[in-house]
């Protein structure tokens, strides 16, 4: 690699790397403020199929009241029983995506564990795990009546449920003293990560309700990752407006507090894999609000990290009728991009993939090809790692000829390399002269200087496609690769990890690369030999060990193209030399 395609390099890495705050420094992009903001396109309503009109009492089920049965969900709520009021009667439903824990007192869910996906220490992962109240909630006349304040009447027994075959419906009334009623009826399916609400209340002029509520996921998310600091990093509130997609994630003296105006087809909260979301379906919410805390303490594995405490709700308009209905879906689960494309509402954005400013269009359609193709190799492969590993040859194989005219081209120049010295001897005191010169010559001998980079180029939109496909989807948690790499997720923790030998796999393989097939060995090429990859080592040092795979063995696969480049340039020495003896 020449000096200029070096440099290139480095100026794209760090472009990957420095990206927003470079957007952020000439005005293209900036974060989004904190406070109201009016976001593009006209206010609309829609209407979807009202859910009321479904059954509202349970199939016939089998119904379980074993101590053991309620310990497990029990203990999906910090505290256990002892932070749930007195005299609750609890009804659990497990479906096969997740075990839920329902209570009388706020009418709805305390725990959510997921059935398919665990912590680390391989525990299931608790949905609700800082749950202090029934979530979702709803709030009425200016956030002073809460609906998980009330005791609501329950027409299930309490014990647990199976709804792995058949839809389930549980409903919940209050009652109020001073007249009028509230029902919280909840749909379950069996192969579902989300279920059904319908909120209905009646007279609600009696309960001095008016104008508008919100429904609100009112229990933080908790990290389920062993990197806490990354978990926490990546835990917003994001809304889907008039196609938009929004953020709110602005910390302000470790305080969030956002909210948006206008047509709102969905809103929640996520981490790194996971998330929650309202998504209201007989009509558009008319806005969406975040509220959160920041603050720093002690991590699991040493050091300091900053907590993030984020809620999210949207806002209902509330009209003056004898009785509202408002029907929702609730998605409570991982942020894998097909399950969530299969709503066809924009769920997958959840994920902000193709949301980067200015080149996001350009880098979407690499990331879906990505998502939807590494999948479909892993059904036949059975190991992520070689997934990657026949991923990174693939595309090696496509940039072939682009790489042997890389190759051809700094071949050239090196041949040209005592020439062009003695030009920038003889102009070096008329620098203009010296480009003229310079130019004729790369035209006299068909050498185009740039032709180093072609293999770069194109490889770019996909690299940082990959890197956002890594970082933002749940497709390699947990995926093992061979011995200690057992999640290609994550990357190396600190220097006795024993994932930094990847790392350390990853600068030798690029230093070696860059040995083989430098060009001409100037002094500055000597210099980046020893800075590139190290550079490259400090960038990739944390990042998705799955993506340091697929960089080391992009390394090694060069020294197969330089191999066959100079193989075929033996054999065109050879006919030449045939050639010219005959």
């Amino acid at each position: 690699m020449d000096k200029k395609s070096i440099a290139l390099v480095v100026v794209l890495v760090a472009i990957v790397i420095f990206y927003y705050p470079i957007l952020e420094f000439f005005g293209v992009y900036q974060p989004a403020p904190e406070g109201e903001q009016q976001p593009p396109g006209k206010d609309t309503t829609q209407v979807a199929p009202d859910l009321t009109q479904q059954e509202t009492t349970p199939p016939s089920t089998t119904r379980a009241d074993t101590t053991s049965d309620l310990a497990v969900v029990y203990d999906s709520v910090e505290g256990g029983m002892d932070s749930l009021p007195q005299q609750v009667d609890t009804v659990v439903i497990r479906t096969n995506k997740y075990t839920v824990t329902m209570v009388s007192f706020g009418g709805g869910p305390v725990g959510q564990v997921l059935s398919e996906y665990n912590y680390p220490d391989g525990t299931p992962i608790k949905m609700l795990n800082l749950a202090e109240e029934a979530t979702p909630t709803a709030t009425f006349a200016g956030e002073t009546f809460s609906t998980s304040q009330v005791h609501f009447d329950c027409n299930m027994s309490a014990g647990t449920y199976d709804a792995r075959s058949s839809k389930m419906t549980v409903e919940y009334t209050y009652m109020s003293p001073s007249g009028g009623s509230i029902v919280k009826r909840y749909y379950f399916y069996p192969d579902a990560y989300h279920y059904d609400l319908v909120l209905e209340v009646m007279d609600a002029r009696a309960m001095g309700f008016e104008r508008k509520y919100n429904l609100v996921w009112n229990t933080p998310l908790t990290p389920t990752e062993s990197q806490e600091g990354v978990d926490y990093s990546e835990m917003q509130a994001v809304g889907m407006m008039s196609g938009s997609r929004e953020v709110l994630d602005d910390f302000d003296d470790n305080r969030l507090n956002q909210a948006l105006t206008g047509s709102t087809n969905w809103a929640g909260v996520r981490e790194k894999y996971f998330t929650a979301v309202l998504i209201p379906r007989n009509r558009l919410a008319e806005g969406f609000f975040a509220r959160g805390e920041e603050f720093e303490r002690m991590g699991k594995n040493g050091g300091t990290v900053d907590e993030r405490r984020v809620i999210a709700g949207i806002e209902m308009p509330f009209a003056d009728v004898p009785r509202v209905t408002d029907s929702f879906t609730v998605f409570v689960g991982p942020l894998d991009y097909e399950v969530m494309a299969a709503y066809d509402i924009d769920l997958e954005d959840m994920l902000g993939i193709g949301s980067t400013p200015v080149v996001g269009w350009i880098i979407k359609p690499f990331a879906l090809g990505v998502i939807w193709l590494l999948p479909r190799m892993y059904d036949v492969i059975g190991n992520y790692g070689m997934v990657i590993i026949v991923f990174a040859f693939l595309v090696k194989l496509i940039t072939l000829p682009l790489s042997l005219k890389s190759f051809k081209s700094m071949q050239a120049m090196k041949e040209l390399q005592p020439k062009m010295e003695e030009m920038r001897k003889k102009f070096k005191k008329d620098p203009q002269k010296l480009n003229q010169e310079m130019m004729k010559l790369y035209k006299k001998h068909g050498v185009n200087p740039m032709s180093g980079c072609l293999p770069i180029l194109p490889q770019m939109p996909l690299f940082i496609a990959m890197f956002t496909v890594f970082r933002s989807t749940i497709l390699l948690r947990n995926a093992p690769f061979v011995g200690f790499i057992d999640d290609l997720s994550r990357g190396a923790q600190g220097l006795t990890d024993p994932y930094i030998i990847l790392v350390i796999i990853m600068v030798g393989a690029q230093f070696i690369s860059q040995k083989v097939t430098m060009g001409t060995a100037t002094q500055q090429n000597k210099a980046m030999l020893y800075i590139m990859p190290l550079f490259i080592g400090a960038i990739f040092y944390s990042v998705s060990s799955g993506l340091v795979l697929y960089w080391t063995c992009f390394s090694l696969f060069s020294l197969v193209d330089w191999a066959l480049f100079k193989r075929g340039k033996m054999a065109q020495a050879k006919a030449k030399k045939v050639a010219t003896s005959s």
